[in-house]
């Protein structure tokens, strides 16, 4: 069983404008409201994906009522924490139809110890030997709380494999966990070994320490331009397709989830990216942050060509 984790979980208020410009009045022609958070968005793409999931995590008031009615209208096991107090945060994005996104973030309400302590039994009672545990997300509100690392010794204490995404000292404190699999973006990958990732073989090169320091898969997400790919001894790059953007939050929460889910259907480590990179382009392609079109997807993975490389 795949378990998500999502410790900061939020609604997206997603705002179409035709134009964005700094210091004017810009006018939203469209917003709707959807699921934030990369791992309710990995549960949900999951779900797309015919994948069974968990989704487990913290949420708090109305906002955190409407997130777990939302994951309800999947075929997914909601599992989260509610606490009485306090409200889930809320994100914006501002989308123009040139494809351009602009994500702002709240921070989150943050944790106290003794819901930490909460969390981490009601966890513990969830993960089973053999579990996929996917530790996604913002981590702002559990500063100082230590949350992470026992999410991850109670994973491997019940012999379940975990995943990470995460950044900053979070990520770098995960990878000496040993986790099954980490997914960096370039920035994400410079900060870890101290130097911008300008071409393919800087991006190999600090993926290949990664795996020195502890991870077991190493993925790459270059945005648009796919993904690179260190799969057991094997080294990838799979480029995206060309498709039409109207929203790029949550693709690399896709590129994530089509990793997992091919994991899970023991697909070889090609036809693992190809879906992946199939999920992340039909996501971009749709206004929403999380969700896509399988029909579109499928069609897509059909025109991603995988090229391993050397090491």
């Amino acid at each position: 069983m795949v378990i998500t984790v999502t410790i900061n979980p939020a609604m997206d208020i997603v705002m179409k404008l035709d134009s964005f410009r700094l210091n004017v009045t810009n006018r939203i022609q469209r917003k709707f409201r959807c699921v934030g958070g990369k791992g309710t968005h990995v549960s949900i793409n999951l779900s797309l994906l015919g994948v069974k999931n968990t989704a487990t995590g913290i949420v708090m008031g109305s906002t955190g009522e409407e997130i777990l009615k939302r994951l309800s209208e999947y075929d997914i096991d909601v599992k989260f924490l509610m606490l009485d107090k306090g409200n889930s945060r809320t994100n914006y994005v501002i989308a123009d139809p040139g494809g351009n996104c602009t994500l702002v973030s709240e921070p989150g309400q943050q944790l106290e110890r003794d819901v930490v302590e909460m969390f981490a039994g009601h966890y513990s009672r969830l993960v089973s030997e053999g579990d996929m545990v996917v530790i996604s997300g913002d981590a702002s509100n559990q500063k100082g709380t230590g949350l992470q690392d026992k999410l991850i010794d109670i994973a491997a204490a019940r012999g379940a494999r975990f995943c990470l995404d995460a950044s900053g000292i979070y990520l770098e404190n995960g990878i000496r966990k040993k986790p099954f699999l980490v997914k960096p973006n370039l920035d994400e990958l410079g900060a870890l070994i101290g130097s911008e990732m300008k071409t393919e073989d800087d991006i190999v090169s600090a993926m290949k320490q990664v795996r020195a320091n502890g991870a077991d898969n190493v993925i790459a997400s270059c945005g648009g331009e796919g993904c690179y790919a260190l799969i057991g001894n094997r080294l990838y790059r799979a480029p995206s397709p060309a498709v039409e953007v109207k929203n790029t939050v949550g693709c690399g929460d896709a590129l994530l989830s089509g990793i997992i889910a091919g994991f899970e259907m023991k697909l070889p480590a090609a036809e693992i990216l190809k879906k992946a990179t199939a999920v992340a382009a039909a996501t971009a392609m749709d206004e929403s942050t999380v969700g896509f079109d399988p029909l579109v997807a499928a069609k897509l993975e059909a025109a991603v060509e995988v090229e391993e490389l050397d090491m």
